[in-house]
């Protein structure tokens, strides 16, 4: 119902202009921001951000900065522009630290989620520039915040992260991070963290243990299930993209070949280097088992475009597929 919200927040957005509350706007401008670029309308996100950026400019207020700054790095992170990201989460970081006893005191709790969000952004960039194990221990240092300050909505956000990065270290704690983040967000409701939190069950089951076809397949196709009716379409590709692989590892090649084209062509609407590569590189293997070279060709080269504009790794992207 992200209309809906989006009007409710616009509605009092005019409210907080009216009374020329730049920080409240600014804060509602970031929210709306959020929402629509959650739905590939990136440009009209980022006039929302810059907007909200000029009304704190000169503002104390040393939080929503931080909420924003964090943001920004989220969506240069989406985008592929991994050292951008880090940068934007220090910024964060840096407006944390600069708080005074008197910001401490007003702040409260919200301090420590700002914190621990932008823990986790420069997390998974550090993770795509290569620095694997420091971006661990910024996760776990996220997930150890959160959870004592009771934000578990950003503790459900390391879960999902850490289980992809224990893939590469430790495989059964990766699965046993998934178990754990799942529980959290089940208790708290949040379907959408648990609809990623099952597509990364449904990889790490099919990649480490023989139980793919009875909890890695179901895990999948829940996550599909969950992302559609919520909406979720920066998500949707990803547990698309895990069955058709899973597919695609079992031979039924028409299956597989029909999910990935419906996740890229969801994929497509935001545009996401680590959604575009595994489509283009799925459909490219399956047409080369099919010997449709001239499609495969085609298809390669459409992954190694995505990396060389980006500045990506591609056996990144494959151990490392799904980040947030």
């Amino acid at each position: 119902r992200r209309e809906i919200a989006h009007l409710h927040y616009e509605t009092v957005l005019q409210a907080y202009r009216e009374s020329a509350d730049h920080v409240a706007s600014a804060r509602v401008l970031r929210k709306i921001g959020r929402l629509l670029w959650d739905v590939g309308k990136r440009d009209n996100a980022e006039y929302r951000y810059v907007e909200a950026a000029a009304l704190l400019d000169g503002a104390d207020a040393p939080i929503e900065q931080a909420h924003l700054w964090q943001e920004r790095g989220r969506q240069a992170f989406r985008s592929g522009d991994h050292a951008l990201a880090a940068k934007w989460a220090d910024a964060a970081l840096d407006c944390v630290r600069s708080l005074t006893r008197e910001h401490v005191s007003e702040a409260g709790c919200d301090a420590t989620l700002v914190t621990a969000e932008a823990l986790n952004t420069k997390a998974v960039a550090l993770a795509r520039l290569g620095r694997n194990r420091e971006a661990v221990r910024q996760v776990e240092h996220s997930i150890e915040l959160a959870e004592a300050a009771g934000h578990l909505g950003a503790a459900c956000r390391g879960y999902t992260n850490l289980g992809v990065l224990y893939t590469t270290i430790d495989p059964a704690r990766a699965m046993e991070v998934c178990r754990r983040g799942l529980e959290v967000a089940r208790r708290i409701g949040d379907l959408g963290f648990q609809a990623r939190l099952l597509a990364n069950l449904a990889v790490a089951c099919c990649t480490f243990t023989d139980r793919c076809p009875t909890e890695g397949v179901p895990a999948a196709e829940k996550a599909i299930e969950i992302d559609r009716a919520l909406d979720q379409r920066e998500h949707l590709p990803v547990p698309l993209i895990v069955l058709a692989q899973i597919h695609q590892c079992h031979g039924r090649t028409e299956l597989a070949v029909g999910l990935f084209h419906e996740a890229l062509d969801v994929a497509r609407e935001t545009g996401e280097p680590q959604l575009l590569f595994p489509c283009y590189d799925g459909l490219a293997t399956l047409n080369l088992d099919l010997d449709n070279l001239a499609e495969a060709e085609r298809y390669f080269s459409l992954a190694q475009g995505v990396c060389a504009q980006h500045g990506l790794d591609p056996e990144a992207l494959v151990v490392l597929p799904f980040l947030d």
